[in-house]
């Protein structure tokens, strides 16, 4: 089942990719809105992924995982340069300017 938290990140970056396609038309010091929406809303992600969940119940068994802090560590970066990688390849191929070549004539 989809989580509060989930649903929350979604309806962000949502509006935040709107409100960045909207600026990048505008002109001046208007046109850097759309980066600072950006920028919010992965500081919103970086918070929502390490702010606690909830007080977790005490139990008899404790099972200590010490490697866990790395690994949340590691998948974030990893998601980040995930990101990084996608938006490159869709400003640097998807929005490639194509020119048609000019059509030679077969006869002259």
């Amino acid at each position: 089942m989809i989580g509060a938290g989930f649903l929350i990140l979604v309806v962000i970056w949502t509006i935040c990719i709107l409100l960045c396609i909207v600026f990048s038309r505008l002109e001046g010091s208007a046109a850097y809105v759309g980066s600072l929406c950006i920028l919010i809303a992965i500081i919103v992600t970086i918070v929502l992924w390490f702010y606690p969940r909830g007080v977790v119940p005490p139990e008899k068994h404790v099972i200590y995982d010490h490697t866990y802090i790395r690994r949340t560590i590691l998948v974030s970066v990893l998601g980040v340069m995930l990101f990084i990688g996608i938006v490159v390849v869709v400003v640097f191929h998807v929005f490639d300017q194509h020119r048609a070549a000019p059509v030679k004539p077969w006869t002259y």
